[in-house]
């Protein structure tokens, strides 16, 4: 890496019991998709940098950002999570297609994936990341949008820091775990005064045989 900030690196030693590991691309089919935190704030940081993003908005991105995963880990504990990732430097749209693995598809419900609003706007003023153009690139044959706005798009290829989970879970008990993620975040809302919505935002579905079909559809 070639640029002027500084960065650093950490090495985790630790003891997992591998019957509760919760791999990335053994979800479902059938199973419900559910993100935990907002998307965006790679845009609102780029726009932060330069001077236009407000301050009330990076302050809630900052929130989000050091708000840890653990509370809504604890919650999915206690349900039949098939698959499990986290949404970071590959966007939302990467680390979903590390999940669909070799073969799943998914459709993906724009209209409910939690985002920093005025990240769409920034978008629009072509505040953009690098990174998400990166991944763009890379993802961007496999994902079919249907009749989605350019900013959400952006918003779906964005580079996340501590972004939130991004959970498959069996269909019949993804409306209670995301009943009982909002009730935690209600807590935390009352404790720090941040939200942090819980979403269905897709699901998985059978891959097709045509190698032609997209393998993450996005739909409103």
């Amino acid at each position: 890496i070639d640029d002027t900030d500084v960065k650093y690196g950490l090495s985790v030693t630790g003891v997992v019991k591998p019957q509760k590991i919760y791999s990335n691309n053994t979800g479902k089919v059938g199973d419900k998709l559910i993100l935990t935190k907002k998307l965006g704030v790679g845009i609102i940081c780029t726009a932060a940098r330069i001077g236009e993003s407000d301050e009330k908005t990076l302050k809630e991105a900052i929130e989000s950002m050091t708000t840890l995963n653990k509370y809504a880990c604890e919650v999915s504990k206690k349900y039949n999570i098939h698959a499990c990732t986290d949404v970071t430097g590959f966007g939302f749209l990467g680390h979903l297609l590390e999940m669909m693995g070799d073969d799943k598809s998914c459709e993906i419900y724009a209209s409910k994936v939690p985002v920093f609003e005025e990240a769409k706007a920034l978008a629009d003023e072509f505040l953009i990341t690098a990174g998400g153009q990166r991944n763009r690139n890379h993802v961007g044959e496999n994902v079919f949008f249907d009749n989605i706005p350019f900013a959400m798009e952006e918003i779906l290829f964005d580079p996340q820091t501590s972004g939130g989970l991004l959970l498959a879970v069996d269909k019949d008990e993804a409306n209670l775990l995301v009943e009982e993620l909002r009730k935690a975040n209600a807590l935390l809302e009352e404790l720090r005064k941040i939200n942090l919505p819980a979403s269905i935002v897709g699901e998985i579905k059978e891959k097709s045989k045509d190698k032609l079909d997209a393998v993450i559809k996005v739909v409103n």
